[in-house]
């Protein structure tokens, strides 16, 4: 009877740290996965018009390198944005992860804003193609065609800030939750929350070529990148 007693102990805590360790690894592969989408977003990005130049020129630089590239580069672009945004949903599954018990409502709120940001943000990455073709080919400010390319334009923009509004309410929500000691990161992470960070790559439009024009392109997507990466960095011995 003894022996028993001494052994089921023993046993239990194994399993407990079999689940700790089987548990911190879902969520460094859920990061990876966030990190991932992310760097394939701004690969998406890259293959719509990126090309190297000065930050202040971005615009057209972007517009010369979409009328010069195939259709076939936009096709592949826009096709990346699904299998991105997948990715990245399964990154702020980690993000999730790392919110502390007591606070499990408040960050489900900010889990399904994140999800709705990404599956939005997917369609607008999509439609960026139908943008990219209307810029190629309605270049003539005077045929009917440029009325195509101002309206696309138009549409777009607003389908891109109807995207963004779900992604800022989770980036607030963070935030949040970060300096609330809410999760387990460090406080100082504040500074890699990506409304931080994008607010941030603003200011690559005064930084000259090489990568001026690059991290004006493809600012949002790197610094959601960076999030996922500072997030997996400080929370890759957590047992929590």
């Amino acid at each position: 009877m003894s022996t028993e007693q001494t052994s089921r102990p023993s046993l239990n805590q194994g399993d407990s740290v079999h689940e700790a360790l089987g548990s911190d690894q879902a969520r460094l592969a859920a990061g990876l996965c966030g990190l991932g989408g992310a760097l394939l977003f701004f690969t998406g990005d890259m293959l719509f018009y990126g090309h190297i130049g000065p930050g202040d020129n971005f615009a057209r630089g972007a517009l010369a390198t979409v009328r010069q590239s195939s259709v076939e580069r936009l096709f592949a672009g826009g096709l990346i944005g699904p299998i991105a945004a997948c990715l990245c949903i399964l990154g702020f599954w980690h993000i999730y992860r790392n919110v502390k018990s007591e606070a499990q409502t408040l960050g489900r709120f900010m889990l399904a804003a994140f999800i709705a940001m990404m599956v939005a943000g997917s369609a607008v990455h999509t439609l960026w193609v139908a943008k990219g073709i209307a810029m190629k080919y309605c270049s003539v400010a005077s045929s009917d065609c440029a009325n195509v390319l101002a309206f696309m334009r138009s549409y777009w923009n607003l389908a891109y800030d109807l995207s963004a509004a779900p992604g800022y309410l989770g980036a607030a929500l963070v935030g949040w939750l970060v300096i609330s000691g809410k999760t387990i990161y460090p406080r100082w992470t504040i500074i890699a929350n990506p409304a931080v960070l994008l607010l941030l790559s603003m200011s690559a439009v005064h930084l000259p070529a090489p990568f001026g024009a690059i991290l004006v392109g493809g600012g949002t997507n790197l610094s959601i990148a960076a999030f996922f990466g500072v997030s997996m960095w400080t929370t890759r011995s957590s047992k929590s």
